[in-house]
């Protein structure tokens, strides 16, 4: 019966979203949130359709990214606990944070620092190839990442 009203209506039965999609998450930010410095909530949607396009075109449509995105380091979306996160920094400025597990129970590292916008897939371009050529089989991407980026990554700072 549900499915019935739904098709009445329009509405398909079908999740049209990817995986990645519905494993994303952003805090409000600009202009509602006092705090950011940078947009999250707007910005992520097309964001996605980006990185889906990339990950289309790298054979790996399917592959499920946790992804997080806000518009300051205070944390409000939990980005650092994400496979893949991207902090806003400044206006159109955002860190990119990887690592995170797939049960948000391993935090992320700094692996790029105050990448503008419109460089954002560039970026992940190149670490997506890099997850496609030296992935173990059945690896996620936030474990790839804890495996072959945080070596290559500075020690971080604790205190």
């Amino acid at each position: 019966e549900i499915g019935r009203i739904l098709r009445e209506h329009g509405v398909g039965e079908d999740n049209p979203f990817s995986r990645t999609r519905l494993a994303a998450m952003a805090c409000p930010a600009l202009p509602t949130c006092g705090l950011a410095l940078a947009e999250s909530e707007r910005a992520l949607p097309g964001l996605l359709t980006q990185v889906e396009a990339l990950l289309a075109e790298l054979g790996i449509p399917q592959e499920e990214i946790i992804i997080r995105m806000t518009g300051c380091p205070n944390g409000c979306a939990r980005p650092y606990t994400a496979e893949l996160a991207f902090v806003g920094k400044a206006p159109n400025k955002y860190q990119i944070y990887v690592g995170g597990n797939q049960a948000s129970t391993r935090l992320n590292r700094l692996y790029k620092d105050s990448v503008k916008g419109e460089d954002l897939i560039p970026e992940l371009r190149a670490l997506f190839s890099r997850y496609l050529q030296k992935r173990e089989s059945g690896e996620r991407f936030g474990d790839f990442c804890r495996r072959v980026c945080w070596p290559e990554l500075p020690t971080p700072v604790t205190r």
